[in-house]
Protein backbone atom coordinates (compact mmCIF):
# COMPACT_ATOMS: atom_id res chain seq x y z
CA UNK A 1 0.00 0.00 0.00
CA UNK A 2 1.24 3.62 -1.05
CA UNK A 3 -0.04 4.96 2.23
CA UNK A 4 2.47 2.12 4.49
CA UNK A 5 5.43 3.23 1.69
CA UNK A 6 4.97 6.91 2.20
CA UNK A 7 5.00 6.76 5.58
CA UNK A 8 8.39 3.89 5.84
CA UNK A 9 10.10 6.45 3.86
CA UNK A 10 9.34 9.66 6.05
CA UNK A 11 10.01 7.59 9.18
CA UNK A 12 13.38 5.91 7.97
CA UNK A 13 15.25 8.45 6.09
CA UNK A 14 18.03 9.97 7.58
CA UNK A 15 19.79 13.02 6.89
CA UNK A 16 23.15 11.11 5.11
CA UNK A 17 20.50 9.50 2.73
CA UNK A 18 19.57 12.50 0.93
CA UNK A 19 21.82 13.34 -2.11
CA UNK A 20 23.84 16.76 -1.85
CA UNK A 21 22.06 18.07 -5.24
CA UNK A 22 18.41 17.87 -3.07
CA UNK A 23 20.65 19.32 0.47
CA UNK A 24 21.81 22.43 -2.42
CA UNK A 25 18.36 22.86 -3.67
CA UNK A 26 16.66 22.59 -0.17
CA UNK A 27 18.87 25.47 0.99
CA UNK A 28 18.10 27.37 -2.81
CA UNK A 29 14.05 27.25 -1.57
CA UNK A 30 14.36 28.10 2.13
CA UNK A 31 16.52 31.34 0.55
CA UNK A 32 13.97 32.00 -2.02
CA UNK A 33 10.87 31.98 0.85
CA UNK A 34 12.70 34.34 3.03
CA UNK A 35 13.18 36.69 0.18
CA UNK A 36 9.70 36.79 -1.25
CA UNK A 37 8.25 36.36 2.73
CA UNK A 38 9.86 39.49 3.38
CA UNK A 39 8.82 41.32 0.46
CA UNK A 40 5.64 40.17 0.96
CA UNK A 41 4.99 41.02 4.37
CA UNK A 42 4.66 45.11 3.42
CA UNK A 43 1.10 43.75 0.86
CA UNK A 44 -2.23 44.19 1.97
CA UNK A 45 -3.03 40.52 2.32
CA UNK A 46 -0.32 40.61 4.65
CA UNK A 47 -1.50 42.94 6.47
CA UNK A 48 -4.58 41.79 6.98
CA UNK A 49 -3.48 38.31 8.01
CA UNK A 50 -1.03 39.42 10.44
CA UNK A 51 -3.31 41.53 12.22
CA UNK A 52 -5.39 38.44 12.59
CA UNK A 53 -2.95 36.38 13.77
CA UNK A 54 -1.91 39.14 16.38
CA UNK A 55 -5.95 39.13 17.45
CA UNK A 56 -6.22 35.88 17.90
CA UNK A 57 -3.16 35.63 20.29
CA UNK A 58 -1.62 31.98 20.67
CA UNK A 59 1.31 30.91 22.81
CA UNK A 60 4.58 33.19 22.20
CA UNK A 61 6.68 30.07 20.72
CA UNK A 62 7.29 30.88 16.70
CA UNK A 63 7.86 34.56 15.19
CA UNK A 64 6.04 36.22 12.23
CA UNK A 65 8.11 37.26 9.43
CA UNK A 66 7.54 41.34 9.48
CA UNK A 67 5.10 41.09 12.03
CA UNK A 68 7.16 41.70 15.02
CA UNK A 69 5.36 39.07 18.01
CA UNK A 70 5.25 35.86 18.13
CA UNK A 71 2.50 33.02 18.21
CA UNK A 72 1.86 29.69 18.01
CA UNK A 73 3.49 27.25 15.69
CA UNK A 74 -0.04 26.70 14.13
CA UNK A 75 -0.71 30.33 13.47
CA UNK A 76 2.58 31.31 12.58
CA UNK A 77 2.42 28.72 9.80
CA UNK A 78 -0.89 30.39 8.57
CA UNK A 79 0.27 34.02 8.60
CA UNK A 80 3.89 33.45 7.06
CA UNK A 81 2.94 30.75 4.30
CA UNK A 82 0.47 33.47 3.26
CA UNK A 83 3.17 36.34 3.55
CA UNK A 84 5.28 33.83 1.84
CA UNK A 85 3.27 33.44 -1.56
CA UNK A 86 1.14 36.92 -1.58
CA UNK A 87 3.33 38.06 -4.29
CA UNK A 88 3.49 35.10 -6.39
CA UNK A 89 7.09 35.62 -6.58
CA UNK A 90 7.99 32.21 -4.64
CA UNK A 91 9.38 28.75 -6.56
CA UNK A 92 7.99 26.03 -8.09
CA UNK A 93 8.03 22.35 -8.19
CA UNK A 94 7.41 21.47 -11.79
CA UNK A 95 6.22 17.84 -10.74
CA UNK A 96 3.79 19.55 -8.89
CA UNK A 97 2.74 22.54 -10.62
CA UNK A 98 2.65 24.42 -7.39
CA UNK A 99 4.94 25.96 -4.95
CA UNK A 100 6.43 23.96 -2.54
CA UNK A 101 8.79 26.21 -0.24
CA UNK A 102 5.94 28.05 0.68
CA UNK A 103 3.95 25.20 2.39
CA UNK A 104 7.22 23.52 3.58
CA UNK A 105 8.97 26.16 5.20
CA UNK A 106 6.79 28.13 7.40
CA UNK A 107 5.70 24.39 8.58
CA UNK A 108 9.23 23.76 9.37
CA UNK A 109 10.11 26.78 11.00
CA UNK A 110 7.38 26.91 12.83
CA UNK A 111 8.54 23.29 14.69
CA UNK A 112 11.75 23.86 14.34
CA UNK A 113 11.85 27.19 15.95
CA UNK A 114 9.83 25.75 18.92
CA UNK A 115 11.90 21.96 19.32
CA UNK A 116 15.42 23.50 18.19
CA UNK A 117 15.64 21.79 15.62
CA UNK A 118 19.65 21.87 13.42
CA UNK A 119 20.21 23.49 10.28
CA UNK A 120 20.86 19.81 8.99
CA UNK A 121 17.27 18.57 10.13
CA UNK A 122 15.44 21.45 8.19
CA UNK A 123 17.02 20.64 5.35
CA UNK A 124 16.45 17.23 5.69
CA UNK A 125 12.69 18.03 6.84
CA UNK A 126 12.48 20.15 3.56
CA UNK A 127 13.48 17.17 1.16
CA UNK A 128 11.18 14.71 3.00
CA UNK A 129 8.50 16.91 2.79
CA UNK A 130 8.93 18.20 -0.91
CA UNK A 131 9.68 14.49 -2.08
CA UNK A 132 6.52 13.32 -0.58
CA UNK A 133 3.95 16.41 -1.76
CA UNK A 134 5.27 15.98 -5.73
CA UNK A 135 5.60 11.45 -5.45
CA UNK A 136 1.86 11.75 -4.84
CA UNK A 137 1.01 14.45 -6.91
CA UNK A 138 2.17 12.65 -10.17
CA UNK A 139 0.36 9.91 -10.73
CA UNK A 140 -2.82 11.90 -10.44
CA UNK A 141 -1.95 15.36 -10.95
CA UNK A 142 -3.63 15.64 -14.45
CA UNK A 143 -7.01 14.65 -13.28
CA UNK A 144 -6.57 16.98 -10.33
CA UNK A 145 -5.47 19.99 -11.61
CA UNK A 146 -8.10 19.87 -14.42
CA UNK A 147 -11.02 19.64 -12.28
CA UNK A 148 -9.78 23.15 -10.37
CA UNK A 149 -7.97 22.07 -7.45
CA UNK A 150 -4.83 23.57 -6.27
CA UNK A 151 -1.72 21.90 -5.73
CA UNK A 152 -0.06 23.90 -3.67
CA UNK A 153 -2.98 23.57 -1.15
CA UNK A 154 -3.57 19.58 -1.23
CA UNK A 155 -0.80 18.33 -2.23
CA UNK A 156 0.97 20.81 -0.27
CA UNK A 157 -0.91 19.47 3.28
CA UNK A 158 0.04 16.24 2.93
CA UNK A 159 3.83 17.41 2.11
CA UNK A 160 4.10 19.62 5.09
CA UNK A 161 2.80 16.93 7.49
CA UNK A 162 5.44 14.36 6.52
CA UNK A 163 7.91 17.61 7.19
CA UNK A 164 6.92 17.80 10.69
CA UNK A 165 5.80 14.36 11.33
CA UNK A 166 9.93 14.01 10.63
CA UNK A 167 10.91 16.79 12.59
CA UNK A 168 8.49 15.65 15.94
CA UNK A 169 10.19 11.62 14.79
CA UNK A 170 6.71 9.96 14.81
CA UNK A 171 6.46 6.14 14.66
CA UNK A 172 5.55 4.87 11.15
CA UNK A 173 1.75 4.07 12.47
CA UNK A 174 1.82 7.54 13.38
CA UNK A 175 2.80 9.22 10.32
CA UNK A 176 -0.47 7.55 8.83
CA UNK A 177 -2.70 8.77 11.05
CA UNK A 178 -1.34 12.26 10.24
CA UNK A 179 -1.44 11.40 6.52
CA UNK A 180 -5.05 10.67 7.12
CA UNK A 181 -5.62 14.13 9.28
CA UNK A 182 -3.79 16.02 6.48
CA UNK A 183 -6.21 14.56 3.67
CA UNK A 184 -9.29 15.65 5.24
CA UNK A 185 -7.84 18.93 5.59
CA UNK A 186 -6.45 19.45 2.51
CA UNK A 187 -7.95 21.91 -0.13
CA UNK A 188 -8.14 24.85 -2.08
CA UNK A 189 -10.18 26.02 -5.60
CA UNK A 190 -8.01 27.58 -8.89
CA UNK A 191 -11.37 29.49 -9.04
CA UNK A 192 -9.30 32.17 -6.53
CA UNK A 193 -6.56 32.97 -8.01
CA UNK A 194 -5.80 36.57 -8.23
CA UNK A 195 -7.19 37.09 -5.20
CA UNK A 196 -5.97 37.36 -1.56
CA UNK A 197 -6.92 33.57 -1.22
CA UNK A 198 -4.72 32.17 -3.66
CA UNK A 199 -1.71 32.75 -0.90
CA UNK A 200 -3.75 31.68 1.63
CA UNK A 201 -3.86 28.33 0.31
CA UNK A 202 -0.11 28.10 1.06
CA UNK A 203 -0.88 29.36 4.89
CA UNK A 204 -3.40 26.94 4.91
CA UNK A 205 -1.55 23.92 3.76
CA UNK A 206 1.79 25.07 5.96
CA UNK A 207 -0.72 24.78 9.61
CA UNK A 208 -2.65 21.99 8.95
CA UNK A 209 0.61 20.46 7.84
CA UNK A 210 1.74 21.41 11.93
CA UNK A 211 -2.02 20.60 12.73
CA UNK A 212 -2.02 16.98 11.25
CA UNK A 213 1.10 15.80 12.83
CA UNK A 214 0.98 17.12 16.19
CA UNK A 215 -2.84 15.72 16.43
CA UNK A 216 -1.62 12.64 15.03
CA UNK A 217 1.46 12.25 17.66
CA UNK A 218 -1.68 13.12 20.68
CA UNK A 219 -3.28 9.92 19.31
CA UNK A 220 -5.64 11.36 17.33
CA UNK A 221 -6.55 8.69 14.78
CA UNK A 222 -7.46 8.58 10.82
CA UNK A 223 -8.18 5.81 8.11
CA UNK A 224 -4.20 4.57 7.57
CA UNK A 225 -4.19 3.94 3.41
CA UNK A 226 -6.20 7.13 3.15
CA UNK A 227 -3.73 7.67 0.16
CA UNK A 228 -5.12 4.50 -1.78
CA UNK A 229 -7.95 3.63 -0.07
CA UNK A 230 -11.59 3.63 -2.37
CA UNK A 231 -12.76 7.09 -1.27
CA UNK A 232 -8.65 8.41 -0.24
CA UNK A 233 -7.55 10.96 -1.75
CA UNK A 234 -6.35 9.54 -4.64
CA UNK A 235 -9.88 8.68 -5.83
CA UNK A 236 -11.33 11.94 -4.43
CA UNK A 237 -8.70 14.66 -5.15
CA UNK A 238 -7.48 12.74 -8.50
CA UNK A 239 -10.91 12.07 -9.66
CA UNK A 240 -9.25 8.28 -11.17
CA UNK A 241 -10.47 4.84 -9.95
CA UNK A 242 -7.42 3.26 -10.32
CA UNK A 243 -4.16 5.03 -10.20
CA UNK A 244 -0.93 3.15 -10.75
CA UNK A 245 1.72 3.51 -7.67
CA UNK A 246 4.40 0.83 -9.82
CA UNK A 247 6.50 4.19 -10.47
CA UNK A 248 5.94 6.15 -7.16
CA UNK A 249 7.02 2.38 -5.18
CA UNK A 250 10.41 1.80 -7.29
CA UNK A 251 11.56 5.35 -7.00
CA UNK A 252 10.41 6.96 -4.09
CA UNK A 253 13.89 7.46 -1.21
CA UNK A 254 16.21 6.27 -4.19
CA UNK A 255 15.28 9.13 -6.99
CA UNK A 256 14.94 12.19 -5.42
CA UNK A 257 12.65 14.64 -7.85
CA UNK A 258 13.81 17.79 -6.50
CA UNK A 259 16.63 16.80 -8.64
CA UNK A 260 15.02 16.09 -11.80
CA UNK A 261 14.32 18.09 -14.67
CA UNK A 262 10.90 18.95 -13.06
CA UNK A 263 12.01 19.93 -10.06
CA UNK A 264 12.66 23.08 -7.67
CA UNK A 265 12.52 25.94 -10.61
CA UNK A 266 12.96 29.82 -9.09
CA UNK A 267 10.86 32.39 -11.09
CA UNK A 268 12.10 34.77 -13.07
CA UNK A 269 8.72 36.85 -13.13
CA UNK A 270 6.07 37.89 -10.13
CA UNK A 271 2.92 36.53 -12.09
CA UNK A 272 1.86 32.95 -12.31
CA UNK A 273 4.24 30.66 -14.38
CA UNK A 274 1.79 29.91 -16.68
CA UNK A 275 2.26 33.40 -17.96
CA UNK A 276 6.38 33.00 -18.26
CA UNK A 277 6.94 31.54 -21.81
CA UNK A 278 4.76 34.53 -23.68
CA UNK A 279 6.69 37.26 -21.52
CA UNK A 280 9.89 35.76 -22.34
CA UNK A 281 8.62 35.91 -26.29
CA UNK A 282 7.67 39.59 -25.94
CA UNK A 283 10.55 40.92 -24.05
CA UNK A 284 12.59 38.68 -26.91
CA UNK A 285 10.48 40.98 -29.86
CA UNK A 286 10.91 44.40 -27.60
CA UNK A 287 14.61 44.03 -27.75
CA UNK A 288 14.85 42.83 -31.10
CA UNK A 289 12.90 44.76 -32.98
CA UNK A 290 12.31 47.99 -30.83
CA UNK A 291 8.84 47.45 -31.09
CA UNK A 292 6.73 50.45 -30.23
CA UNK A 293 2.70 50.34 -28.76
CA UNK A 294 1.92 53.02 -31.07
CA UNK A 295 3.38 50.83 -34.16
CA UNK A 296 1.17 47.44 -33.16
CA UNK A 297 -1.51 46.58 -34.43
CA UNK A 298 -2.08 43.11 -33.19
CA UNK A 299 -0.62 40.69 -30.88
CA UNK A 300 -1.95 36.83 -31.30
CA UNK A 301 -0.85 35.05 -28.20
CA UNK A 302 -0.67 30.96 -28.86
CA UNK A 303 -2.28 28.88 -25.99
CA UNK A 304 -3.07 25.57 -25.10
CA UNK A 305 -6.52 24.84 -23.70
CA UNK A 306 -5.42 24.67 -20.51
CA UNK A 307 -4.61 28.24 -20.29
CA UNK A 308 -7.76 29.46 -20.40
CA UNK A 309 -8.58 27.41 -16.95
CA UNK A 310 -5.40 29.14 -15.12
CA UNK A 311 -5.12 32.87 -16.81
CA UNK A 312 -8.86 33.61 -15.83
CA UNK A 313 -8.47 37.51 -16.05
CA UNK A 314 -8.69 38.62 -19.47
CA UNK A 315 -9.45 42.55 -18.00
CA UNK A 316 -7.90 42.68 -14.41
CA UNK A 317 -8.77 44.95 -12.37
CA UNK A 318 -6.04 44.70 -9.22
CA UNK A 319 -2.81 43.68 -9.36
CA UNK A 320 -3.19 40.46 -7.80
CA UNK A 321 -5.40 39.51 -11.07
CA UNK A 322 -2.78 41.13 -13.57
CA UNK A 323 -0.35 38.33 -12.15
CA UNK A 324 -3.13 36.00 -13.69
CA UNK A 325 -3.80 37.80 -16.86
CA UNK A 326 -1.76 36.30 -20.35
CA UNK A 327 -2.71 39.86 -21.58
CA UNK A 328 -1.53 42.41 -18.94
CA UNK A 329 1.91 40.64 -18.29
CA UNK A 330 2.36 40.27 -22.01
CA UNK A 331 1.35 44.42 -22.42
CA UNK A 332 3.56 44.63 -20.01
CA UNK A 333 6.51 43.25 -21.54
CA UNK A 334 5.79 44.82 -24.79
CA UNK A 335 5.62 48.39 -22.96
CA UNK A 336 8.48 48.23 -20.58
CA UNK A 337 10.88 45.57 -21.97
CA UNK A 338 10.65 43.97 -18.33
CA UNK A 339 8.17 42.65 -16.14
CA UNK A 340 8.99 43.61 -11.92
CA UNK A 341 6.64 43.68 -8.94
CA UNK A 342 6.17 47.67 -9.77
CA UNK A 343 3.88 46.68 -12.43
CA UNK A 344 1.75 44.46 -10.39
CA UNK A 345 0.24 47.28 -8.31
CA UNK A 346 -3.45 48.27 -8.56
CA UNK A 347 -2.21 51.82 -10.17
CA UNK A 348 -0.54 50.24 -12.36
CA UNK A 349 -2.88 47.95 -13.62
CA UNK A 350 -5.31 50.67 -14.07
CA UNK A 351 -3.02 52.90 -16.69
CA UNK A 352 -4.59 53.65 -20.19
CA UNK A 353 -1.81 52.32 -22.44
CA UNK A 354 -2.30 49.10 -20.98
CA UNK A 355 -5.51 48.25 -21.31
CA UNK A 356 -5.22 49.96 -24.91
CA UNK A 357 -2.51 47.14 -25.90
CA UNK A 358 -4.42 44.50 -24.42
CA UNK A 359 -7.82 45.13 -26.99
CA UNK A 360 -5.41 44.63 -29.62
CA UNK A 361 -4.80 40.88 -28.57
CA UNK A 362 -6.25 37.92 -29.38
CA UNK A 363 -5.94 34.12 -28.44
CA UNK A 364 -5.31 31.54 -30.92
CA UNK A 365 -5.67 27.86 -29.69
CA UNK A 366 -2.34 26.73 -31.32
CA UNK A 367 -0.78 23.81 -28.75
CA UNK A 368 -2.12 20.89 -27.46
CA UNK A 369 -3.02 20.03 -23.59
CA UNK A 370 0.33 19.97 -21.50
CA UNK A 371 1.15 16.71 -19.61
CA UNK A 372 1.24 18.30 -16.10
CA UNK A 373 3.88 17.03 -13.70
CA UNK A 374 6.63 16.55 -16.53
CA UNK A 375 9.23 19.48 -17.84
CA UNK A 376 6.84 20.63 -20.43
CA UNK A 377 4.04 20.75 -17.88
CA UNK A 378 3.90 24.75 -18.31
CA UNK A 379 3.16 24.28 -21.77
CA UNK A 380 4.04 26.56 -24.76
CA UNK A 381 3.15 29.56 -25.49
CA UNK A 382 3.72 32.20 -28.56
CA UNK A 383 3.47 36.10 -29.02
CA UNK A 384 2.94 37.34 -32.51
CA UNK A 385 3.30 40.89 -33.27
CA UNK A 386 1.84 42.64 -35.96
CA UNK A 387 2.88 46.02 -36.59
CA UNK A 388 0.32 48.89 -38.71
Amino acid sequence: MITDKISHFITETAPEDIPQDAVRLARLGITDFIGVALAGSREESSSIIVDYARKMGGVPQVSIIGGGFKTSPYLAALVNGTVGHSLDYDDVAISLIGHPSVFLVPAILAIGESAGASGKDVLTAYVIGYETSCQIAKPVLQSHYVQGWHSTATFGTLGAAASVAWLLKLKVHQVKQALGIAASLAGGLRQNFGTMTKPLHAGMAAAHGIQAALLARAGFTADDSIIEASLGFARVFGHSEAVDWTKVKENLGKTFLITSAEGLSIKPYPSCGFTHCAIEAALHVKAEHKVKAADIAEVELGVSPFDKQILIHHHPKTGLEGKFSLEYCVAQALLSGEVKLKHFTDAAVAEPQGKSLMKKMKWVERYPMPVMGTPEGFGHKSVTVRLK
